[in-house]
């Protein structure tokens, strides 16, 4: 599931936001959701891209798959990439 060298990653934007207490226990259960596809998705930042771009395909009434975007969201994360790119070096 490595990205191909050279393969830029997103552009990532530093936004401040404020979440309540039941926002953030949505995204608790949109965590144990998503951790039913097999994927690592325990950072806010990555449960809020999921959630966002479900929200958006939902909105414009458009069929989304939970696992390509997960598969999505842990791809473009930085983090996870350089962990993955580092085992697959070790290997």
């Amino acid at each position: 599931m490595a990205e191909k060298k050279g393969t830029p990653l997103p552009k990532r934007v530093v936004r401040t936001i404020t979440l309540t207490q039941d926002d953030l226990d949505l995204l608790d259960g949109i965590e144990r959701v998503m951790s039913r596809t097999g994927q690592r998705i325990k950072t806010d930042s990555k449960l809020i891209r999921a959630s966002i771009q479900i929200a958006h395909s939902a909105l414009h009434d458009k069929a989304f798959d939970v696992l390509k975007i997960a598969e999505k969201v842990v791809r473009e994360d930085g983090r996870t990439l350089s962990k993955m790119l580092e085992k697959e070096k070790n290997s």
